[in-house]
């Protein structure tokens, strides 16, 4: 679905409303949408989407379609997926975090997808395989210039001149993460690896979270907020 029709069905299901929390809700994923077809930020990191059973129970009078408007918006990542070939949902907030922590550090980002990320920091070289533009109706259209190369030949090509190399989002079938873990070790890289996803879950393979030692830096993670049922977050991978 196209996003300004998803917004327009969010909108026909809450129309009528008087709920603070039905009104905040819509109102965030509208901020967010509109941000991303501009290629742009949402400032803020998104509310927790969705409502309990007795918040639904007690306001059904007040909005008819509230276990509808529930279910569709548990579907705005598969929307941006689709619409912009985003999976990782972020804000500027977030993104002023991890700027103040990398100081402006030489940075590699592996598998940057349509290189949002990247855009929005500085001294990042992105590189990407784009095997993720057969997927999910998707398509590229990078932020910023992004080198079509493979995470681990990235690793040999680049690693040796960072100081720090982010994975973000890394898909769940396959073992390059694994890959590029053992590379790192084998080559004594000094830097600092920062892995974002979800452990155990929707990003990376099960031999990189079993193989790894994780620590979760309170400062990536304090404005890193989940919105929906998949808990990403950010680690410091040893």
């Amino acid at each position: 679905m196209r996003w300004q029709e998803y917004l327009k069905e969010l909108e026909r299901l809450s129309r009528g409303s008087s709920q603070e929390e039905v009104l905040v809700q819509v109102a965030a994923v509208e901020r967010t949408l509109e941000a991303y077809s501009e290629h742009k930020l949402p400032a803020h990191p998104l509310p927790r989407l969705g409502f309990c059973e007795e918040f639904i129970m007690d306001h059904l009078l007040d909005c008819a379609n509230l276990l509808e408007l529930d279910s569709r918006l548990n579907d705005l990542r598969q929307t941006v997926i689709e619409n912009f070939g985003i999976w990782h949902i972020f804000s500027e907030d977030w993104v002023d975090d991890l700027a103040l922590h990398l100081n402006g550090r030489k940075t590699l980002q592996l598998m940057s997808g349509n290189a949002v990320l990247a855009a929005s920091l500085a001294n990042v070289t992105a590189t990407d395989s784009f095997d993720w533009s057969r997927q999910d109706v998707t398509r590229p259209d990078p932020w910023t210039e992004v080198e079509n190369i493979d995470a681990v030949s990235a690793v040999g090509k680049y690693a040796a001149d960072m100081d720090v190399i982010i994975m973000e989002w890394a898909p769940d079938t396959s073992e390059d993460d694994w890959e590029v873990l053992q590379k790192l070790r084998k080559i004594q890289w000094p830097g600092e690896f920062i892995v974002i996803g979800e452990r155990n879950g929707a990003t990376n393979s099960r031999k990189f979270w079993d193989e790894c030692r994780l620590e979760e830096p309170e400062d990536l993670n304090r404005r890193h907020e989940c919105f929906d049922f998949i808990d990403d977050k950010v680690y410091l991978i040893g």
